[in-house]
């Protein structure tokens, strides 16, 4: 987040997550190192090639976090850290490799970063696998938001189970896995990418098939049905999108309303990472920021300078700030838009300048928030943060060295907040507001009509 050429690897693998770019590795020269670090000694005559290789892998991992990790036992204690993963090692013969991937997942969610984390193999002899299936935790629940053309019947539906187990056991034990700052990122990273991995649902005894899943949906007759859903290898460049992928059907296909402000360009990269429209009817100006990345064409500042001329040339009253979508990039890119915001006489008074937040508001796009919650008039609207307004962050990758997965221990303390001491999970809105799914299937934005509402007071 700190570098201006680094993206964040979050950002890939959530909206992930997002881009195209090339994962950061760190070459090591791993034999020397473990030999150097490794605490434990490996019976490599007991063990096989296999054992031998995650053992070795594992303690690296766990060596390399003790050393670069911010803080690292501030949430999980040191004497807990070492047991997890003794104990791990221990099971190794035992476990698939998946679950070795998927037990590593469950000891660094512990660590209490969102930033911290082993991520998905999406390439290699680990390929992982995902089904195409969109799903997304509404107000009345997980619901089936998009799906492959293959699975339409789907699309719309509520979500039960998964392999027979309830929903709420199902996000439950994706609760174990999801790296996160608080518990809205499961919303998200939990159900949204990791509920669709089938090599992490076989982990969680959620499927017996690393290829298939039974999904049990309540139909619109109040009656369940089970289909099982077949899975292709993970295509890390089909996780950016953030909401339905445009080829696949969208459970608001039939809706007579336009789509909303904030759905408007989220497949369109990169032009989807910022942009304005006005809506001269309420003197306004909606300004959607979904990452904190240059774009080739126009960077932030110009942008932001582009911006707020056009607000003045038009004697602009408002403005809406919508970071809903946005997971982070370079924060020190923010600043722009936190000037231009906050030295506007004509926006930044109360009632004038409003800031739409949400579950996927996260690294840099949290450094944001809070700053502008700390530097403006702000009016803050939608539904919690992911993460808090003092968090430990940036991506920090390095990689394992027999199995070349890519791990990152977060090692910088962020305080967005002016208070050393602020120990708030996330920014609660002052006008909170959770999508239903009804609104979603018919393109309603129940955020801007509480913003319209608001200015009509």
């Amino acid at each position: 987040m700190e570098e201006k050429k680094r993206y964040s690897i979050n950002l890939l693998l959530i909206t992930l997550f997002f881009f195209n770019t090339v994962l950061i590795t760190t070459k090591v020269e791993a034999k020397n190192y473990y030999q150097k670090a490794n605490p434990i000694t490996v019976n490599v005559n007991i063990d096989s090639l296999r054992t031998s290789n995650w053992t070795e892998d594992l303690l690296f991992l766990k060596r390399k976090f003790e050393e670069e990790h911010y803080d690292l036992y501030r949430v999980m204690k040191k004497r807990k850290w070492n047991k997890n993963f003794d104990v791990l090692i221990q099971k190794i013969s035992k476990l698939k490799d998946h679950e070795v991937i998927t037990e590593v997942m469950k000891i660094l969610s512990k660590v209490g970063s969102g930033h911290s984390t082993l991520f998905l193999p999406y390439k290699g002899k680990y390929h992982f696998h995902r089904i195409p299936i969109a799903f997304h935790e509404f107000k009345e629940g997980v619901f089936i938001k998009g799906a492959h053309p293959d699975y339409a019947h789907l699309v719309g539906k509520k979500v039960l189970a998964i392999g027979g187990v309830p929903i709420k056991e199902v996000k439950s034990r994706l609760k174990t896995i999801t790296n996160r700052d608080n518990n809205q990122w499961i919303k998200v990273l939990g159900i949204e990418v990791y509920m669709t991995i089938p090599e992490i649902l076989y982990s969680l005894q959620l499927t017996n098939n690393i290829e298939k899943v039974q999904i049990e949906v309540l139909n619109e007759d109040e009656q369940i049905s089970t289909t099982t859903v077949t899975a292709d290898l993970l295509d890390i460049s089909t996780v950016r999108h953030l909401t339905v992928r445009p080829e696949w059907v969208s459970a608001h296909k039939n809706s007579k309303n336009e789509l909303p402000l904030y759905r408007k360009h989220t497949n369109v990269f990169p032009n989807d990472f910022y942009w304005f429209e006005y809506i001269e009817s309420k003197s306004m100006v909606y300004f959607q920021f979904n990452a904190v990345i240059n774009k080739p064409t126009e960077d932030i500042k110009s942008f932001c300078d582009r911006m707020f001329q056009f607000i003045s040339d038009n004697n602009v009253d408002k403005l809406v700030v919508d970071i809903r979508l946005n997971s982070g990039g370079n924060g020190q890119l923010n600043e722009a838009v936190v000037n231009s915001i906050a030295q506007s006489k004509r926006i930044n008074q109360n009632g004038n300048l409003f800031v739409v937040i949400g579950r996927r508001t996260f690294s840099a796009g949290m450094t944001l928030a809070t700053d502008l919650e700390q530097h403006t008039n702000a009016i803050f609207v939608g539904e919690p943060t992911g993460s808090s307004p003092n968090f430990v962050g940036d991506d920090n990758p390095f990689t394992l060295p027999h199995s070349g997965l890519t791990a990152s221990a977060a090692n910088r303390y962020w305080q967005g907040s002016t208070d050393v001491n602020d120990k708030r999970k996330w920014l609660t809105p002052s006008i909170q507001n959770i999508l239903s799914f009804n609104d979603y299937k018919n393109n309603i934005d129940p955020i801007m009509t509480a913003i319209f509402n608001w200015i009509a007071l």
